[in-house]
């Protein structure tokens, strides 16, 4: 598989998102300016892969321990080439560098290709939410636990 090119959105990337947002969702979409209101607060981080193949937006709320994966899309023409993958591990290494413990997001319960695709990436259920979408649906609320940036001491690891 070919390596998948990842790094941080900017405003002038609100084109390419907006458009991976149409191609990825009929309902649940985000809408444009909503879009732009997060690329410019700066409380939520995007990442873009390949140039407009799918995005990723990571919510961190300051002074937080988990960050909140807000959306991550994958146009219908990439998929299945590691893009959703290599967004997560954009997302889980930001993460590790803001010292938070965990990251975690909601997916419907009927999307069980993302659900496998999360529980690939270690997510696992934290709670199940009823009615949580707007047509009545349940989410799942997903969590996965993030190893520190250094290793933890052992007692054969000396201290000094």
């Amino acid at each position: 598989m070919e390596a998948v090119a990842v790094r941080e959105a900017g405003r002038d990337d609100l084109p390419a998102i907006d458009a991976i947002e149409a191609a990825s969702f009929e309902r649940d979409r985000f809408p444009r300016r909503n879009l732009a209101r997060m690329l410019k607060g700066g409380r939520t981080r995007f990442f873009l892969a390949d140039e407009g193949a799918g995005y990723l937006a990571l919510s961190l709320r300051r002074g937080g321990r988990t960050g909140r994966i807000y959306s991550l899309a994958v146009h219908p023409d990439a998929r299945g080439r590691g893009i959703a993958a290599a967004l997560i591990a954009a997302a889980r290494s930001l993460a590790r560098a803001e010292r938070l413990r965990a990251l975690r997001l909601e997916v419907r319960e009927s999307n069980l290709a993302a659900r496998r695709l999360y529980e690939r990436e270690g997510f696992c259920l934290r709670e199940r939410r009823p009615a949580y979408y707007e047509d009545g649906e349940a989410a799942l609320q997903l969590e996965a636990l993030l190893e520190p940036l250094e290793p933890a001491r052992t007692r054969e690891t000396p201290i000094s």
